[in-house]
């Protein structure tokens, strides 16, 4: 799938000015300072009717951002029919938990990679899904594709269905991908004030790639041509999990 920011790209300015609080769902203009790790250190209220977007969870347990208010989120999208870049993701969510888990705030610091695609990413799909990862250490969750929609237009991110390449089989079901979603691929911070407090718009890069079990093996088998370069060397600029830590210590102190 194709890695696609232009339209966050389009709003996001870097400056020293802090950034307008916004009111509305209407994805907000962006200006903030840089992160010295890459990405941009931002600040803005984000609107209830966002917050209170019904989610669900893999264990299909109902939430919402708001939920989580006092609690850091780090917050990513995917869908589990991915080839390309999501895996990925998915393997920088899972061990950044871990080490949250080690340094004992997982608590207080708590990994959400929300789904795109509301049709197939269903609770016990994304169980699944997380289960060949070898941790519940992290959240998967989804949505009706109204609330999908709306919560990451605001936040920016551009989806489109498109057809899906020609010969794709399903990693769980073995049936041919009938569809494939374009998007952006973003890695944010919501603070414990429920305020915007980092964007990403880098491809994720995992911290050993070539690890025996950096992925599942049924997932490394599902990989595209495109997915097996993105894990080996995913095009500049990348995130990764340490990215993350050094925003997390520049916006809240925290040395992780």
């Amino acid at each position: 799938m194709k890695k696609l920011v232009a339209a966050l790209i389009g709003a996001l300015v870097i400056s020293s000015t802090p950034f307008a609080c916004a009111t509305n769902t209407t994805h907000p203009s962006l200006s903030g300072n840089q992160a010295k790790a890459g990405g941009t250190i931002v600040d803005v209220s984000i609107p209830t009717t966002i917050l209170n977007t019904p989610l669900t969870d893999e264990n299909g347990k109902s939430f919402t951002l708001n939920s989580l208010k006092g609690k850091t989120v780090v917050l990513t999208d995917f869908m589990t029919t991915c080839n390309d870049i999501c895996p990925m993701t998915t393997v920088n969510m899972r061990d950044m938990a871990a080490h949250f888990k080690a340094k004992g705030v997982a608590s207080t610091i708590v990994g959400l990679e929300l789904s795109i695609d509301a049709k197939r990413d269903s609770a016990s799909r994304m169980k699944v899904y997380q289960n060949l990862y070898g941790s519940s250490d992290w959240t998967l969750a989804t949505s009706t594709d109204a609330n999908l929609q709306k919560l990451w237009k605001w936040f920016g991110v551009y989806t489109k269905v498109v057809p899906s390449d020609e010969g794709v089989t399903d990693w769980q079901t073995g049936k041919p991908v009938t569809y494939d979603i374009d998007h952006a691929d973003v890695v944010i911070v919501i603070g414990p004030d429920l305020h915007w407090r980092y964007l990403n718009l880098a491809s994720p890069a995992v911290t050993n790639p070539k690890a025996p079990n950096v992925l599942p093996a049924k997932i490394k088998a599902f990989l595209s041509e495109s997915g097996k370069v993105n894990l080996l060397q995913p095009a500049q600029p990348f995130w990764t999990p340490a990215s993350v830590y050094s925003a997390l210590n520049e916006i809240y102190g925290l040395s992780l």
